[in-house]
């Protein structure tokens, strides 16, 4: 036997037997579902819970908004979950919205037959091959950061100024300050030259950050002191952003609520919670995450405040109930596809109406800082 037959053979057997090993660790008993890394938390705590009644366990993926989306149209997932808007560019025609159809009238008596939705679909026409959608909750869009060492944090003291963004009745920031576009709103402004850099050389500094809340939020007759304040904050320090990477759905909904693009300056992680970690453990850093993490207590890190006419909020130390009105929010949604040629079908069907609607799990969604949106309407 010749030294190349040899190391084929040894290849093809070592093929062979990774093939075998994996499967028998493999999950054979599973549904792949998968998707936003910010329904994960919420996610993990569901399928740890559920089981169908076949002993088959949801298995979740976190491998983002994107995949969610592409995975379920590819049939690598029964269900992907996005968290963010179902755009055109992702399926065409919009998959059918249930929170709208089948559960505008929903009853008690429907959500406590746990195969009310499965036996509904099955009696209703043209169906087959329909992609259908279910908005199971709504998240918020936090902003957190970290100043220590930039004598920020005494800078709003002394200058009794709060560090705040102002959003509209629709819960996003405007561009300019009214119909005429005359002048570049202050909230827009400050956010954008915080993100909106396509090189780390061009960060603006916490010194700099202090101006322009100083210049555009003091009261009459207080701007030239508190100005003068904001010149002691750090000018060597830069505000450091941080983001989710593009295409998730913590990012696009970023820019949905803000008009704003990252730049190729912006520090990117594919997780809520490693953004946080990182942010926690980096002086100088900003970032957004899921309110999950934005109203987390620590030390360092610290929420921006965010104002919507007279109301104003702090996440990190607001409590939930007064949080259930924030108005930077999110979707969160499962995705799949209808066919009845999949065995797996009504275990699919049957958990995602418990997971949605169910009242057993209410304090699943409240224990990761979220509210159970699909309830009866009478």
């Amino acid at each position: 036997m010749n030294k190349k037959f040899f190391l084929v053979m040894v290849i093809v057997v070592g093929a062979i037997v990774g093939l075998w090993s994996w499967t028998l660790v493999a999950p054979n008993n599973s549904i792949s579902i998968g998707g936003s890394a910010s329904v994960q938390p919420l996610l993990k705590k569901l399928t740890d819970k559920y089981k169908t009644e076949d002993g088959k366990k949801f298995v979740y993926s976190a491998t983002g908004s994107g995949a969610g989306v592409t995975n379920v149209k590819e049939g690598v997932y029964e269900i992907g979950f996005i968290s963010k808007d179902i755009g055109d560019n992702d399926f065409t025609p919009l998959p059918i919205n249930e929170n709208k159809t089948l559960f505008k009238d929903l009853t008690e008596e429907n959500i406590n037959d746990k195969h009310w939705y499965s036996n509904t679909l099955a009696s209703t026409q043209g169906t087959e091959e329909t992609y259908r959608s279910i908005e199971f909750a709504r998240d918020s869009i936090v902003f957190v950061y970290n100043d220590q060492g930039t004598g920020f944090d005494k800078f709003l003291k002394d200058s009794n100024l709060e560090f705040v963004f102002e959003v509209n009745d629709e819960g996003k920031f405007d561009q300019k300050d009214n119909a005429q576009g005359e002048n570049i709103n202050r909230s827009y402004k400050i956010l954008n030259e915080i993100y909106n850099n396509d090189s780390q050389n061009d960060l603006i500094t916490w010194n700099r950050l202090a101006i322009l809340i100083a210049e555009n939020f003091s009261e009459e007759g207080t701007k030239e002191q508190n100005i003068k304040l904001a010149q002691q904050v750090s000018s060597t320090a830069k505000v450091t952003p941080y983001s989710s990477t593009s295409g998730s759905g913590t990012r696009t909904s970023f820019t949905n609520l803000t008009g704003i693009n990252p730049g190729n300056a912006v520090k990117e992680y594919g997780a809520n919670g490693t953004i946080y970690s990182q942010i926690e453990k980096s002086p100088g850093s900003i970032g957004f995450v899921s309110m999950l993490y934005g109203s987390a207590n620590s030390s360092r890190v610290k929420s921006v405040k965010i104002k919507q006419g007279d109301t104003t909020w702090d996440p990190s130390k607001d409590d939930s109930e007064k949080l259930s009105s924030y108005p930077l929010t999110r979707p969160f949604i499962a995705i799949y596809k209808y066919d009845t040629n999949n065995k797996d079908l009504n275990s699919i069907l049957d958990f995602l109406f418990w997971m949605a609607a169910s009242p057993e799990v209410k304090n699943l969604y409240s224990s990761v800082g979220l509210t159970q949106l699909v309830q009866p309407t009478k």
